[in-house]
C-alpha cells in the first residue's frame, strides 16, 4: 500500500508528529510505501520522499506583527495557489493509494484535500479538538469549556481563548466560522481516527457522523523487562494549568507525615507559582527535576510505585498513562476526557474527579498503604493490559483494519 502522510511539520516537533513519523516507520517495516507532505525545514524526516512548500510559524512568543506577516505570507501562498499546487504534485509523483491527514491547521488548511475525494481515500487522525474548537483544548480560564461547540464561535473573540489575544482569538474564530460554515470535516474526509470515545462524543457534538470515526488509542511500546513497584508517586509532563498539578500539590499537603516521596519532572508556565504553593503548604518534600530527557522518564518510573495524571483539561489519550502501565504502574488519574478509558479502577489504577485534591488525596493514601503483594499484582496487570491493549502492534493491526476498509469503500485509484 502506498499511503501519504500529510502534516504541516514534518520532523518530531511534538506529540502528533512523532506519532505520524512511528507508525509511517512501523509501515514502512511492513512493507508499505511511505511519502510526506509538509513544510521546509532542514531536520525533516528522510524516511520517505517529502514534497514541501516554505515554512510558516504562528507560536505563541510571536509579535502581533511577526504574526500578521505570516498570515500575509499564509494567503499569499494560498490566493497564488503554492500549496494546493505543491499537494498537486506530490499526489502525482507518488500516487498513493490512501492519504493519511494529521494537523493540517493555519499553515494549511483542512479543505485541502476536498478536490482528491474521488481518486482515493482520506483519512484523518484527530489528534486535539481543533475541528470543534478554535483554541484547540476545550479549555480556557482554568477549566474546560464548551461553548463553541454547543454555539457560536463567536464565544472564541469574547473569551480572547486564542493565547489569550484579541487578534488571535478573531483569526482562529473567523477559521473555525469558515470551515463550520461549508462543511470542511463533513465532505473533506472519509474518514477519521479518534484516539478515544470521549473524542468520538464531542466530534459527533460537533457534527461529524459517528459511522465515519473510528477509535484506535494511541501506543507505548514496553520495555524489555517489567521491573517491581519501586516507591513514592510522579508526575511527568509539561507545568501548566491544564495539567492539574495544582491539585496534585494541594492533594500531597493533605497526606498524613511522613508522606511518601513525591518527584514531579518537568517545566512549564506555572512551575514558579507552583513551586511556591508548594512551600506555602509546606510540602518540602517534593522532588523537583526540571526538564528531563524521555530515558530519564523511564528511570524515574521504574524508581517510583505509581504516576499520578491529574488533568484539568479533556485530555485525549495520554501517551504517560500508557508508558506507565507498559511499565508495570498503576495511575492515579483524573477522570476528564479519554483518560478513564484506559484504566480499571482498582484493578490497575485509580480514577478521582478533576480538580478535587481531597479525592486525589484518599487515593493516594490508598495506593501507598497497599501492602507490597498487592502493589506488585496491580503492577502486573497494569503490564499486562499495556500489552494486550497499547502496543504498537496492536495499534499497527487496528490502523490497517482503518486503512483497508477506506480502500474497500472507497477505491483504489
Amino acid at each position: 500500500m502506498k499511503i501519504l502522510m500529510v502534516n504541516k511539520f514534518l520532523y518530531p516537533r511534538a506529540g502528533a508528529e512523532t506519532y505520524m513519523l512511528y507508525v509511517s516507520e512501523q509501515l514502512q517495516k511492513a512493507g508499505h510505501e511511505i511519502a510526506f507532505f509538509g513544510m521546509e525545514h532542514p531536520e525533516n524526516t528522510t524516511l520517505g520522499p517529502c514534497t514541501t512548500f516554505p515554512l510558516l510559524e504562528f507560536g505563541p512568543t510571536q509579535s502581533t506583527v511577526d504574526k500578521l506577516a505570516n498570515i500575509a505570507s499564509a494567503a499569499r501562498q494560498s490566493l497564488n495557489g503554492t500549496v494546493p499546487r505543491a499537494l498537486r504534485e506530490a499526489i502525482d509523483a507518488f500516487q498513493p493509494d490512501l492519504l493519511h491527514a494529521h494537523n493540517v491547521y493555519n499553515q494549511m488548511s483542512p479543505g485541502l484535500f476536498r478536490p482528491y475525494m474521488d481518486r482515493f481515500p482520506i483519512l484523518m487522525t484527530i489528534h486535539d479538538f481543533k475541528p470543534i474548537c478554535p483554541n484547540y483544548s476545550l479549555f480556557r480560564d482554568g477549566s474546560t469549556c464548551t461553548l463553541c461547540v454547543e454555539g457560536s464561535v463567536f464565544n472564541c473573540v469574547r473569551h480572547r481563548c486564542s493565547q489569550g489575544r484579541l487578534s488571535s482569538s478573531v483569526l482562529a474564530a473567523a477559521s473555525a466560522g469558515i470551515h463550520r460554515s461549508r462543511n470542511t470535516y463533513q465532505k473533506g474526509y472519509h474518514g477519521f481516527i479518534a484516539p478515544s470515545g470521549f473524542m468520538l462524543e464531542r466530534m459527533v457534538q460537533g457534527g461529524i457522523p459517528a459511522d465515519r470515526i473510528e477509535v484506535i488509542n494511541n501506543f507505548a511500546a514496553a520495555p524489555d523487562h517489567v521491573t517491581p513497584p519501586g516507591t513514592g508517586f510522579l508526575f511527568a509532563g509539561r507545568l501548566c494549568a491544564e495539567k492539574g498539578v495544582d491539585t496534585l500539590i494541594e492533594a500531597y499537603a493533605l497526606l498524613e507525615k511522613p508522606r511518601p516521596p513525591l518527584t514531579i519532572a518537568g517545566t512549564g508556565p506555572t512551575e514558579k507559582q507552583l513551586k511556591a504553593r508548594a512551600a506555602e503548604l509546606g510540602c518540602d518534600e517534593i522532588n523537583w527535576t526540571g526538564r528531563v530527557a524521555p530515558e530519564k522518564v523511564e528511570s524515574m518510573l521504574e524508581q517510583s510505585a505509581y504516576s499520578i495524571i491529574p488533568s484539568l483539561w479533556f485530555e485525549n489519550c495520554s501517551i504517560a498513562i500508557m508508558e506507565s502501565l507498559a511499565h508495570g504502574r498503576p495511575c492515579i488519574v483524573s477522570g476528564n476526557g479519554g483518560n478513564p478509558e484506559l484504566i480499571r479502577d482498582r484493578e490497575d489504577g485509580w480514577v478521582f474527579e478533576a480538580g478535587h485534591a481531597h479525592q486525589l488525596a484518599e487515593c493516594m493514601r490508598e495506593a501507598h498503604t497497599l501492602v507490597p503483594e498487592t502493589r506488585e499484582k496491580m503492577g502486573a496487570a497494569a503490564a499486562r493490559i499495556a500489552r494486550k491493549r497499547f502496543s504498537p502492534s496492536v495499534h499497527l493491526e487496528q490502523l490497517m483494519s482503518v486503512y483497508e476498509k477506506g480502500i474497500a469503500e472507497h477505491g483504489r485509484p
